[in-house]
């Protein structure tokens, strides 16, 4: 890397001849390969030291704080496999979790991406190193793409490695360690950039360079929504900057960055749909995030108490939740971007833009002016996004000093208002900075002329950087789960599996445990929640008493246990409950007691901690032809859109709550062909039922047309009752 040229433009005299331009291109592309394949070797090895000790755990511990949101990116990653490889279904949609009711994923920090290279991964390293090697492989992705962006720009060899450093190894990226496996992937940001800016610089609109444009975005909106969010932003800064400076310029650039953006609508096409019918199907309460997890002024210049070298002496934690406050870019970082906006020389713009940047895809850059000089656009960006990541007040070492800033208008833009922490755009700030280190160091180094002394002080500075960014020992926890799980999925059969506690207290637990059993589970979580789905599950009797009896706030007496001695086993046969497993510190609390006594159970197995009770699916009553309104257990088949039960002439009934409704149900048999609701005062109202298996969960979707007149009241159900075939 130290042994390149800095200067190609002259022609190579050599054994006698004069090289042609055709042999000139061809060298300079293999000395950037072999730079580049030198700078991924060095990445590599940054990625073991700073993840250490997970390379001596490689296939036995996950990374990730064992409490925190590291589960739940395991089993994004275990679902997707499932769904693709054993269900052949979409992974966008599961009932898996929340069952029966299931819940789409499109919203949700699932990582799509992620899960697609975790099949073949897992198949052939195993599902733990498979899902460590996705991490690891961030880290060199996001270098990489950093170095390829910034040697794109005209920078040198060595400020692109020291950009790569500084954008694949920063804090920001280090405390998504923590268990943010999507956030990890910040590779995408730098590749479109490079794809994005070579496709602009174009002579004219090339469908190769839009095509990768748009792959790179959809890429990224398949792994994260918040940075496509970012790249959206990046492209129209973009525009609004070429607008402003090279306005002849502005009408093909704002025609290629369409194109790209109907390429990338064309390929995210699925998701969007997806996401599209759960916002209009179901309502979501706003992120409280937005307001909380912001970057404080003051944490951009102190670094966090996770910091090896650094935290114990001057570190500085300003938010509890460091995950997503963390946004220190490093002083080397810093002291870059400062000496390079001093110089005025990195802002003249140059004639030879375009030409250095496209000779710069096939060989070394070597413009007249300073490298990467035009740098307008990228402190635009910085200082842009420093604005944005601090979220809609100003806070200052903790304190919050008021003041609207421009990101409080963000929630009231459409699609906008999901963005959930104003923090994460501190990696744009990084990145601008990044790109102006190399711009810099690029320009500094040229005056040193001894290869080995360029080599020497780019390592020194990289030692620097290493030693403010290291955090080790990075948060890990061992892999799988207690044994009596592997005792349930050696059981055979579709049913579902309930933990005491993890109904409504751990659900990141409960759905890693799924990953080991394999079967369907009530709840779970998700990044978003609609209200209806909660609300489902706490109106439900057996549930809802669960819930109550873990939290202390239940006592067990006659009224209770004759209410649900009738309620529970119906609840237990319609969400197909096969096993409870319930941990010792609740059963004293009445948990174990409490199951004992209104549903068929036996106690299978007990490791000390947590104890096996299996529910006997034969002693659990039929499923029902006719089921009361009113009933308690009818919550479970008046899924959304139901009113509570009301007295309607002596009778329980449910009304329609608005323009739509659905009702879950089993059929008791296959020769169901029609479903009726008995309305109060004798009238009925039916739907056909198409042929379908008996005993599975089904949903149908009921609309109602407005009461004509008005004053009309809307139809009173007082049961719903199953007719066969005729």
């Amino acid at each position: 890397m130290a042994r390149r040229r800095t200067n190609d433009a002259g022609p190579d005299l050599s054994g006698g001849g004069v090289r042609s331009i055709q042999d000139q291109g061809r060298a300079a592309r293999r000395r950037d390969v072999r730079t580049g394949a030198v700078a991924a070797l060095v990445y590599v090895a940054l990625t073991a030291l700073f993840t250490w000790p997970l390379p001596y755990f490689f296939f036995t511990h996950h990374v990730g704080e064992s409490g925190g949101d590291a589960r739940i990116y395991l089993w994004n990653l275990w679902w997707v496999r499932k769904a693709l490889v054993d269900l052949h279904a979409n992974p966008l949609r599961t009932d898996y979790i929340f069952y029966p009711v299931g819940i789409g994923l499109a919203l949700h920090t699932l990582a799509l991406l992620h899960g697609v290279l975790f099949v073949p991964l897992s198949a052939l390293l195993g599902g733990v190193a498979a899902a460590n090697s996705i991490v690891c492989a961030t880290f060199v992705a996001s270098a990489l793409a950093a170095y390829a962006l910034c040697r794109r720009l005209g920078a040198s060899p060595e400020g692109a490695f020291l950009a790569g450093l500084a954008f694949g190894f920063c804090p920001y990226r280090l405390a998504r360690l923590a268990g943010h496996y999507d956030l990890l992937s910040t590779e995408w940001l730098p590749l479109y950039a490079l794809a994005f800016l070579a496709l602009m610089d174009a002579g004219s609109t090339r469908a190769g360079l839009a095509l990768l444009t748009g792959a790179a975005a959809a890429a990224c909106g398949y792994t994260n929504l918040s940075y496509l969010i970012f790249l959206a932003f990046f492209s129209l800064l973009y525009v609004a900057w070429v607008g402003a400076t090279r306005r002849p310029r502005l009408r093909p650039v704002a025609v290629r960055l369409a194109l790209v953006g109907l390429i990338a609508a064309a390929l995210l096409l699925p998701l969007a749909i997806e996401a599209a019918r759960d916002l209009t199907s179901w309502r979501y309460l706003p992120y409280p995030g937005t307001g909380r997890y912001v970057a404080d002024l003051a944490a951009y210049v102190r670094p966090g108490p996770a910091q090896t070298v650094l935290g114990p002496r001057i570190g500085r934690a300003f938010d509890r939740d460091l995950t997503d406050t963390t946004v220190f870019p490093g002083y080397v970082l810093l002291g870059a971007g400062i000496a390079v906006l001093a110089s005025r020389r990195f802002f003249r713009s140059r004639g030879s833009e375009s030409r250095a940047r496209s000779s710069s895809w096939g060989g070394s850059p070597a413009p007249p002016d300073p490298p990467c000089s035009g740098l307008g656009f990228w402190v635009l960006l910085g200082a842009s996004a420093f604005v944005l990541s601090l979220g809609p007040s100003l806070r200052v070492a903790g304190r919050d000093l008021g003041g609207p800033l421009p990101f409080a208008m963000l929630p009231h833009v459409p699609v906008l208002q999901h963005l959930r922490a104003p923090s994460r755009f501190s990696i744009l700030v990084v990145l601008a900075l990044a790109v102006l280190l190399a711009a810099g160091w690029t320009s500094w180094l040229a005056r040193v002329r001894r290869p080995s002394a360029r080599l020497l002080l780019t390592a020194a500075v990289a030692a620097l950087m290493v030693a403010e960014y290291l955090a080790v020992p990075v948060p890990l926890f061992q892999a799988g789960a207690p044994d009596i799980f592997a005792r349930v999925a050696r059981e055979p059969g579709d049913f579902t599996v309930v933990e005491v506690p993890g109904i409504d207290q751990a659900p990141g637990r409960i759905m890693y445990d799924q990953t080991i059993h394999g079967k369907r589970i009530f709840i779970g979580t998700a990044a978003r929640v609609p209200v209806e789905k909660t609300s489902y599950y706490f109106g439900l009797p057996l549930v809802r008493p669960l819930v109550d009896l873990r939290k202390g706030r239940l006592e067990l007496d006659a009224g209770l246990l004759a209410r649900e001695r009738e309620a529970a086993p119906r609840v237990a046969r319609f969400l197909a409950l096969r096993y409870v497993v319930v941990e010792h510190a609740f059963a004293d609390r009445g948990v174990v007691d409490f199951l004992e006594q209104v549903l068929p159970v036996t106690r299978v197995d007990d490791d000390g901690e947590r104890m096996l009770l299996r529910v006997s699916p034969e002693a659990l009553p039929p499923l029902p032809w006719r089921i009361e309104a009113g009933a308690p257990e009818s919550r479970m088949n008046f899924e959304t859109g139901w009113s509570t039960p009301e007295e309607t002439d002596g009778r329980p009934t449910r009304s329609p709550s608005g323009p739509r409704s659905t009702i879950l149900y089993r059929r008791p048999s296959a020769d169901v062909r029609r479903l009726v609701l008995e309305i109060a005062g004798g009238s009925e109202l039916s739907w056909p039922l198409p042929a379908g298996p008996a005993d599975v969960v089904e949903r149908l979707k009921l609309t109602w047309a407005a009461p004509s007149p008005p004053p009309a009241l809307p139809p009173r159900v007082a049961a719903l009752r199953f007719e066969p075939a005729r």
